[in-house]
């Protein structure tokens, strides 16, 4: 269906005002004695981003003037038009309204898609955090005396975890089979339990570096994934060494300042940057188990700066 209205253009000339497919022709009278009509202008519909009706506007206040504004490249320019024909440029306008309306809503469905689709992925992400977090709280409960009863604990912790990672459904999730380690608990075989803890947080680290290559997800900082995780694992390992009275190894001290370097780097926040500053002044090895909780919580909260 095809949309012409008659009147001038904002140069003066007379000419048409029509809606072709999906494009916008402003057309020119030209000729004295054999009229015809050329084409002055072309936009696409798709490009018009609003549309205004007027009256008694100059040059011309005895016509209805129509204003089309819309986007071509990078420019936002506008399209003037005016006629006697009121049904006509209402209708012109109607047409290019219900088709703004229609790229509006879907626009708004595609962005609270994607809202939904990153919400999911920081779930899981702060869910991996969770498993690395159980996982290493039943490496450091063997030290010494085992404590068995919150072993037990922090394992049916990681069992409820891996479910909501499974029951979530998030693209590319990690596979962490907690069936291994859950047995070993439950016959109390303290070597077992550190192979099957420690195959978790390999398959866990494996997985956040796969992801940096998984392209089908373009909403989500797959690299910013595989820093919160080493950054955490880092962390934990460095705590856990100190925490046994064990040497401290100065290049994975070096490591995890860095990495965490990385983090402040991919997050603005406040509590980020203040992070960062204190670390400048610790004294790595020494300090590692005194700040060791309040950089733990920092990672984890600023997972929900992510979502903007």
């Amino acid at each position: 269906m095809m949309l012409s209205v008659r009147g001038k253009l904002a140069n003066g000339k007379k000419g048409t005002l029509s809606i072709e497919g999906d494009k916008v022709f402003v057309k020119e009278e030209k000729g004295f004695f054999r009229k015809r009509l050329e084409n002055v202008n072309v936009i696409n519909v798709t490009g018009a981003i609003s549309t205004s009706l007027e009256e008694k506007q100059p040059p011309y206040k005895s016509l209805i003037k129509i204003k089309i504004d819309y986007i071509e490249g990078k420019e936002s320019l506008g399209l003037v038009f005016f006629s006697e024909d009121r049904k006509g440029l209402e209708a012109v306008k109607e047409e290019i309204d219900a088709d703004i309306k229609k790229r509006c809503e879907r626009a708004k469905l595609e962005e609270d898609s994607r809202i939904v689709e990153r919400e999911s992925h920081i779930h899981h992400l702060s869910l991996v955090l969770e498993i690395i977090d159980q996982t290493f709280q039943v490496l450091f409960e063997l030290h010494g005396e085992a404590r068995w009863g919150l072993i037990r604990n922090n394992v049916a912790e990681a069992v409820r975890i891996v479910n909501e990672m499974e029951a979530l459904r998030v693209v590319a999730p990690i596979a962490v089979d907690i069936r291994g380690l859950s047995s070993a608990v439950s016959e109390r075989r303290v070597d077992q339990i550190k192979e099957e803890a420690y195959a978790i947080l390999s398959v866990v680290h494996r997985d956040a570096e796969r992801l940096l290559h998984y392209e089908v997800i373009m909403n989500f900082d797959m690299e910013l994934h595989e820093v919160f995780v080493k950054s955490f694992i880092l962390l934990w390992d460095l705590y856990l060494t100190e925490s046994v009275e064990g040497q401290v190894d100065v290049e994975t001290v070096k490591a995890f300042v860095k990495t965490f370097k990385r983090l402040g780097q991919s997050i603005y926040s406040s509590p980020i940057q203040l992070a960062l500053k204190e670390m400048e002044i610790l004294s790595f090895p020494e300090n590692i188990v005194p700040c060791f909780k309040s950089l733990r919580q920092l990672i984890l909260q600023s997972l929900e700066n992510l979502i903007k």
